[in-house]
C-alpha cells in the first residue's frame, strides 16, 4: 500500500482511479463496506483503488475544541485500511483552504482533476464542500456531467442503529465494549508508551503497564475489563483498569492500565496496545489497600475463568 502524505504531494495518475473519500475514523464495519465496494470496483476495471482521508478530524479546523474524540490514531487508520489491500491512501491535513473549498470545485478540481477519478464510492450521507453544502445528489449530477460514476452505499445498521463512528464512541463511553466489537468488527484497542505510574499496582501485588494515551483519544468508560496487551507478535490476556483510582486520595487523573496475566519483564518505555474485551465491573471506591486487593484478586479469578471457557 502506498501512503501519499498530503494532496502536495500527490501526482496526478496517467490512468483513472476509483476513489472513495472520508474520514474513516476506527474503519468500523459500515467503513469497510463501502471501501470494499471501491476495491471490487478497481479491480474490476482493473485500476488502483484510493482512500482520500484526512490525518485529523475536520472539526478541529471548524470548531476548535468541539472534535470528537479519536477511534483511532492515524497509524493505527493506516494499519487496517492495509488489511483491506487498497492501493493507495492519500492521508492529507483539513486546514482552512480546504474548508472553504465549494462542493463543485472539491469534485471537479480535487476528484476529477487531480486525482482523475472515474469512480467515487461514499456512504449515502455523505456531504462535501464548504459548509457540507454538497450531498450525493448534488455528487451524482456533477458525476453525469464530467462522466463520473457516483456509487452512493447505503448505511450498514446493527440492532436498528446506523454503524456510525458516533455511535461507537457513545458504546465505549458507557462501557460497552462487547457491543462497540460488533460494530468495529474487532476489539477497541488504544496504544501508547508505558510509562511509570505511582507504583500502585506493584504494591498491591498486581504490577500494571501504565499507558500514556493522547487526550484525544476514546476512552472507554470507568471500570475493570477483561482484555489483552498487544506487543510486538504476542498479546497477553489482561485486566485492564480505567478510572482515577478513588480509594487513594488525591489521585483525580484518569489513566489507563493493564495487568499482563502470567507476564514478567520490564515493559517501562515500550509501545503496547490494550484490546477492551468486556467489561467485569464499574468503578468503585473501597475503605483501605486490603479490601482493594482482594477486589482485585477477585476480578483476575473472574478473567481467567472466562479465558478458560473460550
Amino acid at each position: 500500500m502506498e501512503v501519499v502524505p498530503g494532496i502536495d504531494a500527490w501526482v496526478r495518475p496517467d490512468r483513472p482511479t476509483v476513489v472513495t473519500v472520508g474520514m474513516f475514523d476506527g474503519v468500523h464495519r459500515g467503513h469497510r463496506r463501502i471501501i470494499e465496494i471501491a476495491h471490487r470496483k478497481a479491480r474490476d476495471r482493473k485500476l488502483r483503488c484510493v482512500v482520500f482521508t484526512f490525518d485529523h478530524h475536520p472539526l478541529e479546523v471548524l470548531k476548535p475544541g468541539k472534535h470528537p474524540p479519536y477511534l483511532s490514531s492515524s497509524a493505527q487508520k493506516l494499519r487496517l485500511l492495509e488489511e483491506l489491500d487498497v492501493d493507495i491512501v492519500l492521508m492529507t491535513g483539513f486546514d482552512e483552504a480546504f474548508a472553504a473549498l465549494g462542493a463543485e470545485e472539491f469534485f471537479s478540481g480535487v476528484l476529477a482533476e487531480k486525482l482523475n477519478a472515474s469512480v467515487v464510492v461514499v456512504g449515502e450521507n455523505f456531504r462535501f464542500g464548504r459548509g457540507g453544502a454538497g450531498d450525493v445528489g448534488l455528487m451524482r449530477e456533477l458525476g453525469r456531467e464530467a462522466g463520473i460514476e457516483v456509487i452512493a452505499v447505503p448505511l450498514l445498521r446493527q440492532g436498528g442503529d446506523v454503524i456510525s463512528s458516533t455511535s461507537i464512541r457513545r458504546l465505549l463511553e458507557k462501557g460497552e465494549v462487547e457491543e462497540a466489537k460488533l460494530r468495529l468488527s474487532r476489539p477497541y484497542v488504544l496504544e501508547g508508551f508505558v510509562v511509570h505510574g505511582d507504583h500502585r499496582g506493584k504494591e498491591l501485588g498486581f504490577p500494571t503497564a501504565n499507558l500514556e494515551v493522547h487526550d484525544n483519544r476514546c476512552i472507554p468508560a470507568n471500570g475493570v475489563y477483561s482484555g489483552e496487551a498487544l506487543l510486538e507478535n504476542r498479546s497477553w490476556p489482561s485486566g485492564i483498569y480505567v478510572g482515577s483510582i478513588p480509594t487513594f486520595k488525591g489521585h483525580h487523573r484518569r489513566r489507563v492500565e493493564a495487568h499482563l496475566l502470567d507476564f514478567d519483564g520490564d515493559l517501562y518505555g515500550r509501545y503496547i496496545g490494550i484490546a477492551f474485551h468486556r467489561r467485569v465491573r464499574q468503578e468503585m471506591a473501597f475503605r483501605d489497600p486490603e479490601e482493594l486487593r482482594a477486589q482485585i484478586a477477585m476480578d483476575l479469578q473472574r478473567i481467567r475463568d472466562a479465558l478458560k471457557r473460550r
